[in-house]
């Protein structure tokens, strides 16, 4: 079509523009109304709790557990053949009081176990390599120091920021930071302490 300047119109192109003008109008309009951005936000949380839930029957499946522990295993594997000429890396040792001086038995052990990822975020199906070591049973008892876990920071004692934790609902740390994690709430969202040192004891050997 030729117009009153002698141009050639593309009608296809004014009716494209304004099309997606709308659309982006439409989605500014949704995301100004509080009411749109509340749905969401308790849809996000119905999601989370949906996968928290799937999360926790699978961490109760025998199976499950043997499947990890066989992947973690062959994961370890790698990466030692990998890390075979590589220098030993300094792992942080787990915050409070040291307790007693360790035997060569234990560092043998707290070494081979901090060489790992963290235990409850690999039972999720995460890879977190930077981890601390968290004493089950204290520091001064006998064997204390066998009995560690690896954890990330966000498992052992800081809590993670809020929108990661609507995202990731079982990273909580098992030593409670204020409200946050504890105990209690770290096993109701990952697993208890004997259950993750079985899987770590697995790996290890």
């Amino acid at each position: 079509m030729i117009n009153h300047s002698g141009d050639v119109d593309k009608p296809g192109i004014s009716m494209k523009q304004s099309y997606w003008e709308k659309q982006t109008q439409k989605a500014l309009k949704k995301l100004a109304d509080p009411k749109w951005r509340e749905e969401q936000r308790a849809k996000r949380l119905q999601q989370a709790q949906r996968q928290q839930q799937r999360a926790r029957e699978k961490a109760a499946s025998p199976e499950y557990r043997q499947k990890k522990i066989e992947k973690a295993k062959q994961y370890e594997q790698r990466r030692k053949e990998k890390a075979a000429s590589a220098p030993v890396k300094k792992t942080r040792t787990s915050r409070g009081l040291k307790g007693r001086t360790l035997t060569a038995d234990e560092r043998r052990i707290q070494t081979a176990i901090g060489a790992l990822p963290c235990i409850a975020c690999h039972m999720h199906g995460q890879h977190s390599p930077v981890v601390s070591l968290h004493h089950i049973f204290g520091r001064t008892a006998e064997n204390a120091h066998k009995y560690v876990l690896p954890l990330c920071k966000w498992h052992h004692q800081h809590a993670a920021p809020a929108e990661i934790r609507e995202q990731y609902p079982w990273l909580v740390p098992v030593h409670a930071d204020g409200k946050i994690g504890g105990k209690a709430d770290f096993r109701r969202h990952n697993a208890d302490e004997m259950t993750l040192y079985q899987m770590v004891t697995e790996l290890i050997n």
